[in-house]
């Protein structure tokens, strides 16, 4: 994560507002045999239970022992209704200067292998758990921020995320 922000409106005692946030992902195919084939990339960001935008990304090829670079970007302002739970959430990130997201990728892929034949393809949903990043401005150094991140803007370090399918809530997670 690059950079982002919440502003603060709770006049009517339930909106916020969450905005600019870049996300670097890499993709990483470990498979020395077969190739993958992503398309129907789509990144979508999630904020105090909230959809803030879904982003398409271009489809791409990959070869073995590869890592490609994602760079959505999820721009400009989106008023949030909060309510019960998450405007109790937003309420308590406000006073220690931050904010929390998750992230999610959604990928349509199929695999090439090594002799030429080609798989079907499948629907994949990778959930990235939740990310707090500092509030722009903010000066709290909050020491459960200052874990997760580094630096101002809202920096923070490598997490690893996990792979279901899309059709069930199958974990393919094998680390």
């Amino acid at each position: 994560m690059k950079r982002g922000g919440v502003g603060g409106d709770i006049g009517g005692g339930n909106r916020g507002y969450c905005r600019e946030d870049a996300i670097n992902i890499s993709v990483r195919n470990s498979n020395k045999i077969e190739r993958i084939f992503y398309q129907g990339v789509r990144s979508e960001i999630f904020c105090y239970g909230k959809n803030l935008a879904l982003v398409p990304l271009p489809s791409f090829r990959q070869g073995t022992k590869n890592t490609t670079l994602l760079h959505p970007v999820f721009q400009g302002q989106t008023s949030l209704k909060l309510g019960g739970s998450h405007l109790k959430d937003f309420n308590i990130d406000q006073r220690d200067g931050s904010y929390s997201i998750y992230v999610y990728l959604y990928l349509t892929t199929q695999l090439k292998h090594a002799g030429g034949g080609k798989s079907g393809k499948s629907d994949f949903i990778v959930k990235c758990g939740l990310f707090r990043l500092r509030l722009l401005g903010s000066s709290s150094s909050s020491s459960s921020l200052d874990n997760h991140q580094s630096g101002i803007g809202g920096l923070f370090k490598t997490r690893r995320c996990k792979l279901y399918a899309d059709r069930d809530d199958t974990d393919y997670n094998h680390y």
